[in-house]
């Protein structure tokens, strides 16, 4: 299913032919007709979106299964490599480039051939000094003839005898067994080419491969036999559009230490871009209003409601040192993933605390709270695809979320917006709560862990208000949302103290009675444990509560200051 949807996305979009990929280049080797080097030239650019310096995309030759073994310096590429290759830095390297493209351009009469082919007859080549500083052994380099425009060896600018030459090579042989992707005969490969996941070494690694030729097997397989039964089209037609997604930002998104690609049937680039958008939360610094905003609005409106039925595909892929992991493959329309993604953003609506720059709460933003550094790439391996699974399915959370989150605020971490969020999302999904998952205060609900969070942050208010720092967060809060029972009473003598430094207590008081009344219709106020899914009402209740007095506060000096403003102008 992965195969053949990738398959049918690259015959869908065949701009790219058969046997060429994108690829892109930082340098350009400048010949003249006679294969004499006269430059080499950066071809990066700066980028008028982003203001960054960017390297041009090309249309390549492929480079097949790429490099691996003891004797890899056999393997050149066509037109396309780095400078051990293409600059003679590596003699031997220089030497098979200059074999593959001999033999290639062995029948082509064309400037550009001719010039190619002078290039490397002359033998390794001398870089004038002026241009040492763009020898990097890292980038890779192509070819420019006469440093014109049309100069430029790629699949639109080279000569057209050139392209044939390169695509006689890459014409199937034929075969008499049957692809598994296709259904039609073909020549079964065994080495598929590489996928370039960011995150991978070495220029990538293969979806389909085998690491030993004897083991693992099937009973009765050969062991000469291929990974697979792929043929040599499909191999190559899904490796071009897997890449093509990878190096496109409106088709993945990068979700901890996993990669996410998705695309939508033929005609549907509007929808592939709203996801995108939808993924990434993205935010306009000049509007001061996020993009997300105005999608979320569209598909209320029902802007987009023709592209719902259209087909959309998802792939969450892993980096792995002997072959790409695929963590999860979904199907599904672009109406059930946006509607899937709208009620996940719904669920993590909470009061802001004023320093959460998001309005809506991308993944990566999610993965961060749950590590020590608040890097996503630090968050547990499989938490990434996990997540990412259950916003696009509108399935349970993974526990994991939660549970990393409740312990990162019972190790002392600041209960900010996101985290809040999280606890809010998993306690609606996964434990099917409503009672106490609103956006802001609940003040009339009884529920017992809720309303002890909230007490917990009256009493924390009161002895800021007494002493002017308030430390009883940092001593007692892990305690007293898992074992209450031997906290609040030690927490409720401390607070006779705090308000006795107080001239007029009177509002904390009120406070800690109404609570303290709810608390009392249960037989036992204070239990001895509280369960995660209380531990997370309790964090819940005492952020609503904690974010009502911050608003009330902020209110009350926003009033002051009008009313002196009006005495100023009397």
């Amino acid at each position: 299913m992965i195969l053949s949807s990738l398959v049918k996305r690259y015959e869908d979009r065949s701009e790219v032919p058969l046997g060429w990929e994108k690829r892109s280049a930082s340098y350009a080797i400048v010949l003249d007709e006679s294969g004499r080097l006269i430059s080499i030239d950066s071809q990066e650019y700066v980028s008028e979106k982003t203001k960054k310096m960017i390297k041009p995309t090309l249309i390549l030759p492929t480079v097949g299964k790429g490099r691996s073994g003891k004797n890899a310096y056999e393997t050149a590429f066509f037109l396309c490599d780095n400078a051990d290759y293409m600059l003679g830095l590596d003699p031997r390297k220089f030497e098979s480039s200059k074999k593959l493209h001999l033999s290639l351009l062995d029948n082509v009469d064309t400037p550009q051939s001719c010039a190619l082919k002078a290039y490397f007859e002359n033998g390794i080549p001398t870089v004038p000094e002026e241009y040492q500083e763009n020898v990097d052994t890292a980038a890779n380099y192509i070819f420019s003839v006469n440093n014109k425009v049309k100069g430029r060896v790629d699949y639109n600018d080279c000569d057209a005898e050139i392209r044939e030459a390169w695509n006689i090579t890459q014409v199937n042989e034929g075969g008499d067994t049957i692809c598994l992707v296709t259904g039609k005969q073909d020549a079964i490969i065994k080495l598929h080419s590489k996928v370039s996941l960011p995150g991978l070494t070495m220029g990538g690694q293969p979806l389909i491969a085998m690491n030993d030729q004897t083991s693992f097997r099937s009973y009765g397989a050969r062991t000469d036999a291929p990974p697979a039964f792929i043929g040599q089209y499909a191999s190559t037609a899904y490796t071009s559009a897997l890449n093509d997604l990878l190096k496109s930002d409106d088709n993945s998104v990068k979700i901890g230490n996993d990669r996410a690609v998705f695309w939508a049937d033929s005609g549907g680039d509007a929808a592939e871009e709203v996801v995108a958008c939808l993924f990434e939360a993205k935010i306009s610094d000049e509007a001061g209003e996020g993009d997300l905003t105005e999608v979320m609005q569209r598909i209320s409106r029902g802007d987009i409601a023709s592209d719902i039925n259209l087909p959309f595909y998802l792939l969450c892929l892993s980096p792995n040192a002997a072959r790409i992991s695929v963590r999860f493959f979904h199907v599904s329309t672009f109406g059930e993933i946006i509607g899937n993604i709208r009620e996940h953003y719904e669920r993590l609506v909470v009061v802001s605390d004023g320093r959460t720059k998001f309005e809506f709460m991308p993944i990566w933003l999610l993965l961060s709270e749950t590590t020590i550094k608040k890097s996503a790439s630090d968050a547990h391996p499989l938490l990434g695809g996990q997540l990412l699974r259950a916003v696009i399915t509108n399935s349970r959370y993974p526990q994991t979320l939660y549970n990393s989150i409740i312990g990162r605020v019972r190790a002392g971490e600041e209960i900010n917006r996101v985290k809040a969020a999280i606890i809010k999302a998993v306690l609606i999904k996964n434990y099917s709560e409503s009672e106490v998952t609103t956006m802001a205060l609940n003040e009339q609900t009884m529920d017992r862990a809720y309303v002890l969070g909230r007490l917990f942050s009256v009493l924390e208010q009161l002895q800021g208000r007494a002493n002017g720092t308030a430390t009883i967060r940092q001593r007692y809060f892990s305690s007293a949302s898992a074992n209450p029972k031997l906290t609040f009473p030690v927490l409720l003598n401390l607070s006779m103290h705090h308000a006795a430094k107080l001239d007029n207590a009177t509002y904390f008081e009120k406070q800690k009675g109404e609570l303290l009344e709810k608390l009392d219709v249960e037989n036992t106020p204070f239990p001895a444990i509280l369960s995660l899914e209380e531990q997370g009402k309790f964090i819940l209740g005492y952020y609503h509560q904690t974010q009502a007095h911050f608003a009330g506060k902020n209110a009350k000096n926003q009033t002051n200051q009008e009313d002196e403003e009006n005495l100023t102008d009397a």
